[in-house]
Order: structure tokens, then sequence, then C-alpha cells
């Protein structure tokens, strides 16, 4: 049995997977990061939830971005700890897999994509190949415009992710693009990658997360005497 951790957005999840289903999973969202307060709790009441011992997990897979620093350093984090502490391995998935993804007919694309704020998204585009989603480029961060992904103007296309909207509001498209509801990426959803085993084996001692971008910290609003 796998243990899954979600926390690059404002979702916090985690998940317990095998190869033949998901067996449970709970998350908390909210407008403030709650992972560094609720990470830890979520996962002892999941364990007890379904009478699972540390004993029975065979390994943690952790989402390693890109997406919030600070979700992300809280995330890969408790991953590293928990297979340090019961001497599993620790395996990693792409953040912009871990969507529910939309049913999709051959030579349809669809791009997952993550809010890097101002006019810009991290994203990973997919093509349906013999009824299987297969990634066509690397993750990238891009600046959004009217000529963002116009290479794919001919095919059915849907956009997914926590800015699907911002995405709309700026990009051209035309009918055949679909933009689904804004959804945020979950622990659940990484029972593709563990079923497909499309997941990344991680040494616990040197792993860290993939932020794609340096961190930028905000000046404080506070106003100091």
């Amino acid at each position: 049995m796998i243990l899954c951790l979600e926390t690059a957005t404002k979702n916090c999840s985690v998940a317990l997977v095998d190869h033949s289903g998901l067996k449970g999973a709970l998350e908390e969202r909210g407008e403030k990061f709650v992972h560094g307060e609720r990470l830890h709790v979520l996962i002892k009441e999941l364990l007890s939830q379904f009478a699972v011992l540390p004993g029975q997990i065979d390994a943690v897979c952790v989402g390693k971005g890109p997406g919030s620093y600070t979700g992300l350093r809280i995330g890969v984090s408790a991953a590293k700890g928990l297979c340090y502490a019961w001497n599993i391995p620790l395996m990693s998935v792409s953040t912009l897999e871990c969507f529910d993804f939309p049913d999709t007919a051959e030579g349809d694309v669809v791009i997952s994509v993550l809010d890097a704020r101002r006019d810009e998204v991290y994203a990973q585009v997919w093509e349906n190949v013999s009824g299987t989603l297969i990634p066509l480029d690397l993750v990238e961060a891009v600046v959004l415009n009217e000529e963002s992904w116009s290479k794919y103007k001919d095919h059915r296309l849907f956009v997914i992710g926590d800015c699907a909207d911002k995405v709309k509001s700026l990009v051209a498209s035309n009918d055949r693009w679909h933009f689904l509801d804004n959804s945020y990426p979950s622990a659940k959803q990484m029972l593709r990658s563990v079923q497909e085993k499309s997941y990344d084996l991680e040494d616990v001692a040197y792993f860290e997360p993939y932020y794609l971008k340096d961190f930028v910290a905000e000046k404080s609003k506070k106003k100091w005497l």
C-alpha cells in the first residue's frame, strides 16, 4: 500500500492507494495554506480510519511540484521524514499529473495548468495516443498571450487546473477548446501514476521539490514603527 501526499497548492491532500485502486483519501483547502498545521493530522486520521499500521505502508509518493514553495517544502519534508522513520522508498510524480483528467478521444489534447501569478502558469501538454494520455512536452512556465498553444488550434483541447479561467481570459481560443471549472491537484489522483508505474524513485537523502522558478519573497504589508 502506498501513502500519497499532494501539497503544492491550497489543497492539502492525502490518500492510500495500491495497484488495485483507491483505498481512501482526505483533503482540506483554504485561502490560506493549512498544510503545516493539518498535513500530519490528515495522515494520522486517514491511517486510523482504515486501520492501516505504518508497517503496512510500502512507500510514500509525493507530488514534487511545481507549485507553492511553502506547500512543496512541507509536503516533501513530511514524505522524507516518514520514509526515514519507516525505512521505505520515496516516490514522486509531477503535480501536473495529479488531476482528474477528462474523458478524451484519440488525438485530443489536454493542458494541465497551475497558477504561477500574474499572466504566468505552470503547464504540461498531454495528447490521447491510442487511449492513453502521453505528455508531449516537459513541464514549463508559460507567459500567457494570444499565441499560447496556438499550434493545437485544430485539436479538440481541454484546459484543466486551478487557473483554467485565467487561461481562458488570456489566450486565443475557438469552439474546439474547452475550459473546465477550476480544480486542484489531489493525492487520490496519483492512483493512475502508481498503476502505470510512471512515478520516479527518489533518493530520500537528496530529493528536493521541483520548484521550476526561484522563490521570491513578498514584502510585508505591515507598517513598523
